[in-house]
């Protein structure tokens, strides 16, 4: 399974309105406003998704080699790939961990999968090396279970798995419903429940 690339699409153009209804962008010079306006318009024009990235060739080697130094582990080949079509986003409490990039630390702008990794593992050992964490929201951690090679979804709480995903691209595509706040069964569900259902 592929990332939909509509849900990528529905999250840039989500964080491009966004920027245009904030303070920052409303209190940008006319010309700085017309240059950023003319970068989103060449991100959008050569194919890219304007404000959610993939990320660079470099800092997945980058990521690679410090997920071996750091953490003892190599990052799976599904999760490489997805790093190509989005570096990270977090969005109405979900975050998808990004790569691990050479920018100084003012610059830095989303949580890295290295240092969550680094920081959850120290805080709860019993996961070291046993789960790879890929995103987290309020309720959930979003993670590759090493020792099984599934895609499981934890709950925070109690750290028991509550959801198990075909491939990584499926659980990154359950992320991006939820950062949009889109119920994917209500959505492919062709049959309606009337208002006086009953929760069986």
């Amino acid at each position: 399974m592929n990332l939909n690339t509509n849900l990528l699409n529905e999250l840039s153009e989500l964080f491009v309105n966004d920027l245009r209804a904030s303070q920052y962008y409303l209190q940008l010079s006319s010309d700085e406003r017309n240059n950023l306006e003319q970068r989103l318009a060449r991100d959008a024009a050569r194919g890219g998704r304007p404000l959610l990235p993939g990320a660079l060739l470099e800092d997945i080697q980058r990521t690679e080699q410090a997920a071996q130094h750091e953490l003892g582990i190599d990052l799976p080949a599904e999760l490489r790939d997805i790093f190509t079509e989005v570096d990270g986003f977090s969005e109405n409490g979900v975050s998808l961990y990004g790569t691990d990039q050479d920018l100084p630390e003012e610059q830095a702008y989303g949580p890295t999968i290295i240092a969550e990794n680094l920081s959850i593992w120290s805080t709860i050992p019993e996961t070291a090396r046993k789960y790879l964490f890929i995103g987290d929201s309020d309720l959930w951690y979003f993670a590759c279970d090493l020792g099984a090679n599934q895609w499981v979804v934890l709950s925070r709480v109690t750290l028991t798995s509550v959801h198990v995903h075909a491939s990584a691209a499926d659980m990154v595509n359950d992320m991006l419903s939820q950062a949009l706040r889109i119920d994917a069964e209500a959505a492919n569900d062709s049959s309606p429940v009337s208002d006086n259902a009953i929760d069986r």
